[in-house]
């Protein structure tokens, strides 16, 4: 039977964060979707035990860089010494906890998900009930930041039939680390994240499509429906997963435990690549030192959006990306405060960041076995920008992993954050139509 939820936790239930907003298409009478926020609980197992280091070490080191006011080269040379120690320290508690053959560590999170749903479903034919699609952000972006993409896509033709979209959001990013402050000393792993999915799955996604409002806190289905879901799938939706870099490897994991769930997996540019690749340890390392060095305050979100846009990194992504990211990742702790603080923390993005060396290998290897019944679609960096995240060989490779029922396509100007940066060809029919029809 599917487990009630825990009564403490039903009495601690927190509301939304943030203020419910409006969606990018608010003014447009000719986009019929409207959003909505929820929230539900984690999965209550996670793979690491509560440390201390967080907030003994990492922390101090971390505000004495910013009250230092180093310069580029002084924060990223502080960065590359906390995350040395990141990487032993995650090692150490993996040897423990293998030592302790332990099936988990009981952790009472929570998570946040925006729906998009058409309206006024049962007056408008349909060629297929129960199109959903389910977004998965990379390490960093917060949910918002899929909009532009989103939104490109119900304005197309090849979102005519879609009915509903789910944008989840790990328990460290955007409104779901908020509700999680102060309970998020742990290390990371990319191995809870998709249980999260599948816990949302499996308890908590309606078993069909209206388009009647739902509560903030989502109700969990019933017993009966939860054991038909882990055997079966959902008998009234269509559900296609769409992942990017570590939502690719969260999508591809939860698709490896749960085929039933899913008919198509998009995969943008995932985080998936073979074990003993030499540019897998460098690459991550050095975002999770790039995550560290990174302020997490501005005085206003004007000020936070101009600094972001002179950013080699930032600077590039699509306006609407940027002002999403700067929207919904960034949040004033109380009207007293004068900045505006990252929702995400960088500590808990570059912690993250450690976490995909083995995550990535071990998805790569498990790859070949997807359920050949998934029609899989990679979306891939332009090759002449490097290809992937771990280059055009490496990528090729994968695309190449389990050919049947595969497709694969190069976004022409694009690096590794192909949504952030071209949001309206990814959310374009010739990327995503094959998918949709599949």
């Amino acid at each position: 039977m599917a487990p009630e939820l825990p009564p403490d936790l039903l009495q601690s239930r927190p509301g939304l964060p943030c203020p419910p907003r409006t969606p990018l298409w608010h003014d447009d009478p000719n986009v019929p979707y409207t959003l909505s926020t929820h929230i539900i609980d984690a999965a209550p197992l996670r793979t690491f035990p509560q440390i201390t280091s967080l907030d003994d070490v990492l922390m101090p080191a971390y505000n004495q860089m910013l009250a230092s006011n180093l310069d580029t080269k002084g924060r990223q040379k502080v960065a590359k010494e906390q995350v040395r120690l990141m990487l032993k320290w995650r090692r150490e508690h993996e040897e423990a906890r293998d030592a302790q053959n332990t099936t988990g560590f009981e952790r009472h999170l929570w998570v946040c998900l925006n729906r998009y749903v058409k309206k006024d479903l049962d007056k408008v034919p349909r060629k297929a009930k129960g199109l959903t699609l389910f977004f998965v952000h990379a390490l960093g972006p917060n949910k918002e930041t899929w909009e532009p993409t989103i939104m490109r896509l119900v304005k197309s033709g090849a979102g005519r039939d879609l009915e509903e979209i789910w944008v989840w959001e790990s328990v460290d990013t955007g409104d779901s680390a908020l509700l999680n402050s102060g309970k998020l000393n742990q290390l990371p792993d990319w191995y809870d994240g998709a249980r999260d999915v599948i816990h949302f799955f499996t308890h908590y996604l309606p078993s069909r499509v209206t388009s009647d409002e739902l509560p903030v806190h989502l109700p969990r289905v019933s017993a009966a429906e939860f054991q038909d879901r882990q055997s079966l799938g959902f008998a009234e939706r269509k559900i296609i997963g769409i992942g990017h870099s570590f939502g690719g490897n969260v999508c591809a994991r939860t698709c490896y435990s749960y085929p039933q769930c899913f008919s198509a997996l998009v995969m943008v540019d995932p985080g998936i690549i073979k074990l003993n690749d030499p540019t897998l340890r460098p690459t991550l390392t050095f975002m999770a030192q790039g995550a560290f060095a990174r302020k997490n305050y501005w005085t206003s979100r004007e000020d936070a959006l101009s600094t972001h846009k002179k950013s080699p990194f930032f600077g590039v992504w699509h306006p609407e990306a940027l002002r999403m990211f700067i929207e919904g990742g960034l949040y004033r702790p109380s009207s007293s405060e004068e900045r505006v603080y990252l929702k995400i923390h960088p500590i808990l993005e570059a912690l993250a960041y450690t976490n995909g060396i083995e995550k990535s290998e071990d998805m790569y290897a498990k790859f070949p076995s997807l359920d050949e019944k998934v029609y899989i679609k990679f979306v891939m960096p332009d090759k002449k920008k490097g290809g992937g995240l771990a280059g055009s060989e490496s990528s090729d490779r994968l695309v190449k992993l389990r050919p049947k029922n595969t497709s694969n396509v190069n976004i022409l100007g694009s690096n590794h954050m192909i949504p952030l940066e071209k949001p309206d060809e990814l959310g374009g029919w010739y990327i995503l139509l094959s998918v949709l029809d599949c």
